[in-house]
């Protein structure tokens, strides 16, 4: 005797049987992520010593589990780990979201943004017991900035959102490292800082800065952002399953310092020879988070061909140096929801 199945009877196994079958394909394809390189990788990592990057420190143990192994690189500057990425002397860091437009604008195109880092970070300090309440009480006051730094881009498109004109305000150009600011501040040759922690941590904990009200991280052109993780494209292109595992391990090392910020602060403490009570304020506003807002790359990279930083608008390009391939994968998310229209 023939039996005879019902189309609709076959077709409703066949959507019952795929819908068990999901999870265990999401789980096959997660644990294949993080399987073993068969073959061992090395790559050279560029570190500075910044609160925010500071779980970077774990990312060698993280990626280890995968065969890679990681050399690190100390830079004092973005701007150098910038140039050593292009160059490919070193095949992955974390710098300024400025820094690949910056680097698109002097016709280098070896950088990729895989990731984003997180907001805060960058911040504003004043004299204690002085304040700037809001943004017109800068109109006679002498501001201390490092142009380019991606502090002084919150500050200066903060500055013309809130209708002032940076050119007629009193700037002071900072040269050198952010000790130089406090100095700054401390003789009082100017009123307010446009920096970064550690160093308002520092001036804060020591008892002569204070935050004033304004806040430059909420600006709508730049936003919060404080740092983009790129690779080499070279080596991208070669190493794409490395570079899938390196952007695991990463986001496996930014929920590690989410949830522990002790052992956060600690790592940063060491590693840049500070007191943790420093170390624990420098990082208390920042909020790590791995999501890429291009949107606000963009409007970052018209900022500074519009005020004359680069010469050439690449506000159009630069979606071309960013993917999300590796941090979907990773995360499980579409770049929709890791900020592609962000």
């Amino acid at each position: 005797m023939t039996l005879h199945v019902h189309p609709l009877i076959r077709c409703t196994c066949a959507l019952l049987f795929l819908a068990g079958a999901a999870p265990s394909m999401v789980l096959a394809q997660a644990d294949a992520l993080r399987a073993r390189l068969p073959a061992p990788v090395t790559v050279k990592q560029g570190m500075l010593n910044v609160p925010a990057l500071s779980p970077l420190w774990l990312l060698p143990e993280y990626a280890a589990k995968y065969n890679i192994q990681i050399e690190t690189v100390m830079f004092q500057r973005f701007a150098d780990a910038r140039t050593a990425l292009a160059s490919g002397d070193i095949q992955l860091t974390a710098f300024g979201p400025q820094d690949i437009s910056l680097a698109l604008g002097q016709g280098a195109r070896s950088l990729v943004g895989i990731a984003g880092v997180g907001s805060g970070n960058d911040c504003l300090i004043v004299r204690k017991g002085e304040d700037m309440k809001d943004w017109k009480a800068l109109a006679d006051k002498r501001i201390g900035i490092g142009a380019g730094s991606i502090s002084w881009l919150k500050f200066a498109a903060s500055v013309q959102e809130n209708g002032l004109e940076y050119g007629k305000l009193k700037i002071v150009n900072i040269v050198g490292g952010g000790g130089n600011y406090l100095k700054a501040l401390q003789g009082k040759e100017i009123d307010m800082a446009a920096v970064w922690h550690p160093f308002c941590a520092q001036a804060i904990v020591d008892g002569y800065g204070a935050y004033p009200t304004i806040d430059h991280n909420r600006s709508k052109t730049v936003g919060g952002l404080i740092s983009v993780l790129a690779v080499n494209r070279g080596f991208m292109e070669k190493n794409r399953d490395a570079v899938q595992r390196l952007v695991v391990a990463y986001v496996d090392v930014l929920e590690t310092a989410r949830k522990d910020p002790k052992r956060w602060a600690g790592i940063y403490a060491e590693k840049a020879g500070l007191p943790e009570n420093v170390a624990a304020e420098s990082i208390r506003t920042t909020r790590l988070d791995a999501t890429l807002p291009l949107e606000s790359i963009k409007r970052i990279s018209k900022f500074l061909s519009d005020n004359g930083v680069i010469t050439r608008d690449v506000s159009g390009e630069v979606a071309q140096h960013y993917t999300y391939e590796f941090l979907s994968k990773a995360t499980g998310r579409t770049p929709a929801q890791l900020g592609l229209n962000q």
